[in-house]
């Protein structure tokens, strides 16, 4: 286990992306770095208010905060809205013993001895905003719309704006309180009751978020109340997006930075067993146009500058091909290169790294408790890594500076992958960009991990019980029940048998079997043609059933060529690793003539193992690759020894000890096998094929097939039509 470098802070939010937690995070960011700390950000993506099983699993990725490396922890609370999740989070905070800080509204459930609960005052910067519209613009008729009476946050902002009036000599009147939902159709709705005539215009209207205020503003300009010039509207919380109404809304801006910091402080003194005295941070007003302060410039011009530039990714992440090009991914290795090259799609990282738990591809499977993490751009060192699951030293020892880093939830329905980590430098934070690139990951690993799952692809694909869910072709019953369906009274038949990834470890690894198996399935159908019967019987072994030939020994070489030129299975496997073998359908019994078929299997892998074992023969299997990858060169002997640095004598001694043929012989086979191939599948000229395998004179091609094969190509060609 990775020993730690420094100090970590936790910081536990839901939907990390939204304005407020990203202010608050900052704030912790910037503390923790000027300390030497290391922050980790762990949040789910979506936060859905309703318990959905599909979305409730990325609320694993708080079972980090058991990690006994977090020396604290500081909480969002107003981020959680679930109360399930509430009660999720509760649980795993009460088995830490660390000092805690709950950030925001007071919740019961987070009410544990270890914990302590701060946030900005409400019920002050409600008062600084009354105080605003009667010392600067000398107001004195002030309605407030304010949120559900039944939550603590909406009376206390109610106490703030009475607690102005009072102290600068105005009466409290009930009757213009106003209450909401926090939603621009509340403001819509006070706008109405303005507008018909049952209330009565004020001077200005205080809102107790921003949304309000947005709807009441729209809805007045709709109506043909203007703003200023007949009422002023200010709103709270300073959300954004104020650019897209219009007046420009004139808000408060609550001080999250400072508690942020506020926050990260608390946890640092505790753990340094230093007081540390709080009073709630002092909010500022944002002019716009809503009231007659007119806009701050430069405020004005960091939000259009901060608006394009979200416009600006959003068009990039609408009009890239990044989920396609993830789909189409067969490997992992694949897929980290995709995601580094679209990297710039996420705004202000310096890295992110790819944490997907061991057997991550199995739905079945408990998840293994080491993450498999490697870094997905370029400067970094991209070597796999392996990382206990609460050891996020392994991680943040990659590097020497603190940094903040963010732990977001890679998960497809209910079946979790892993995480996705993000590393800022600077005291930054993602946004909601971010969150759709996190989407197509997602979502490309749940394609690349049903393309390696056969189990997933039997479940799902609606074949009959007769085939094969992975090839299409026949199962071991189609191939039974269309046996006994054969005439073999007319005609001669035979059984041929190919085993393929004999002896051969690798063959039961998920990556590469897929595709593997589809080229040998496809070799398959190439060598019956249409007229003949072919199925996959088990997970590797193919049969088929020949009618009309009876040259047993012609149809295990047309086989055996065919399988050599199909370059997907050969390259994964290599051309050792499948064996035919055939024999003619003398009786009835479908059990009786395969396992016959299956003894001889047996016996020549038997040979083949036997083979592996021969001195050199890795060396010879390299020589022998490649010529059969490349038939239709001369294979002068010296070009052979570039291959083999000894003398040419020991290389055919060699190679003729291992294979049992002479390397002449073989490069005569090798071109013999594309042949052979070339007649059975494609339409090809006598001439053309004599040029791909390397003949200069088509006649001395025509008289060494027929003295190699036995028929002339031709004939050959007919038989295997």
């Amino acid at each position: 286990m990775v020993r730690k470098k420094r100090m970590i802070f936790g910081v536990v939010a839901a939907e990390a992306n939204s304005i407020e937690q990203r202010q608050v995070i900052k704030g912790i960011a910037r503390f923790d770095q000027c300390i030497g700390v290391d922050t980790v950000v762990f949040s789910n993506n979506y936060n859905p208010n309703v318990k959905e099983k599909e979305l409730f699993c990325e609320n694993r990725i708080y079972d980090l905060i058991l990690s006994d490396e977090l020396d604290g922890l500081i909480l969002l609370s107003e981020s959680f809205v679930n109360e399930d999740l509430k009660k999720l989070i509760a649980d795993l905070i009460s088995r830490k013993n660390i000092p805690i800080v709950v950030v925001g509204t007071y919740i019961a459930e987070l009410d544990l001895p270890n914990c302590t609960f701060i946030n900005t005052s409400d019920e002050n910067d409600m008062e600084d905003i009354t105080d605003h519209l009667m010392d600067v613009h000398g107001f004195t008729e002030i309605d407030i719309l304010t949120g559900y009476d039944f939550i603590k946050a909406s009376s206390l902002r109610v106490n703030g704006y009475r607690k102005s009036l009072e102290k600068h000599g105005i009466e409290f009147d009930e009757s213009r309180v106003h209450y909401g939902n926090y939603w621009m159709n509340s403001g819509e709705e006070l706008a109405e009751r303005y507008h018909s005539g049952e209330l009565k215009l004020p001077q200005a209207i205080i809102c107790a978020n921003d949304y309000m205020a947005y709807g009441l503003i729209d809805k007045f300009d709709e109506l043909g109340i203007k703003i200023p010039e007949d009422v002023t509207v200010v709103g709270y919380e300073y959300i954004g997006d104020r650019f897209m109404h219009t007046p420009l809304l004139t808000t408060y801006k609550r001080n999250r930075e400072t508690i942020g910091e506020d926050a990260a402080n608390m946890v640092y003194s505790r753990i340094k067993k230093r007081e540390f005295l709080f009073a709630p941070p002092q909010g500022e007003i944002i002019c716009g146009t809503s009231c007659t302060c007119g806009v701050d410039r430069r405020i004005y011009t960091t939000e259009l500058k901060n608006a394009r530039q979200k416009k600006e990714y959003d068009n990039w992440n609408l009009f890239n091909p990044l989920d396609q090009k993830l789909t189409e991914c067969r490997t992992l290795n694949e897929f980290v290169d995709i995601c580094g090259q679209f990297h710039w799609q996420v705004r202000g990282i310096q890295s992110f790294y790819l944490c997907l738990y061991k057997n991550w591809y199995d739905s079945d499977a408990e998840l293994s408790d080491i993450l498999s993490c490697q870094s997905m751009v370029n400067w970094d060192d991209k070597t796999p890594f392996d990382m206990q699951k609460y050891n996020f030293s392994a991680l943040l020892a990659q590097n020497y500076e603190p940094a903040i880093y963010y732990f977001n939830p890679l998960f497809f329905n209910d079946r979790l992958f892993g995480h996705l980590v993000l590393k800022f430098h600077d005291p930054d934070t993602y946004d909601d960009i971010y969150r759709n690139w996190l989407k197509s990951v997602s979502n490309g690993l749940e394609f690349l991990r049903m393309k390696n799952d056969i189990q997933y692809l039997t479940q799902c694909q609606n074949l009959s019980d007769l085939r094969d869910t992975l090839t299409g072709m026949y199962n071991e019953t189609g191939m039974r029940k269309a046996y006994h369906t054969i005439d073999f009274e007319n005609q001669e038949h035979c059984l041929v048998m190919m085993r393929i990834g004999i002896s051969n470890a690798g063959f039961y690894e998920l990556s590469g079997k897929i595709p593997a198996i589809m080229d040998a399935a496809e070799a398959v159908k190439q060598f019956c043609g249409s007229n003949d019967i072919c199925g996959r019987v088990n997970d590797n072994t193919f049969a088929c059933i020949i009618s009309g030939e009876n040259d047993i020994e012609l149809l295990e070489n047309r086989l055996n060529s065919i399988m050599l030129q199909h370059g997907v299975y050969i390259d994964q496997y290599g051309l050792d690793s499948f064996v035919c073998a055939a024999v003619k359908c003398t009786e009835k019994s479908y059990t009786r003539i395969t396992g016959i078929c299956s003894d001889i299997l047996a016996e020549r892998q038997r040979e083949k193992m036997e083979m592996r074992m021969r001195p050199h023969y890795e060396d010879m299997l390299h020589i022998r690759s490649y010529i059969y990858s490349n038939p239709q060169d001369s294979f002068e002997s010296e070009k052979l020894q570039k291959l083999y640095p000894y003398s040419a004598g020991h290389l055919r001694e060699v190679y003729k000890k291992c294979f049992g043929v002479s390397i002449h012989k073989d490069c005569i086979n090798a071109r013999m096998a594309k042949a052979t191939y070339c007649l059975t599948v494609t339409p090809l000229s006598m001439a053309e094929i004599a040029e791909q395998c390397g003949y200069v004179d088509s006649k001395y091609f025509l008289r060494q097939f027929l003295a190699t094969v036995g028929v002339t190509p031709n004939q050959y060609r007919n038989m295997a039509k």
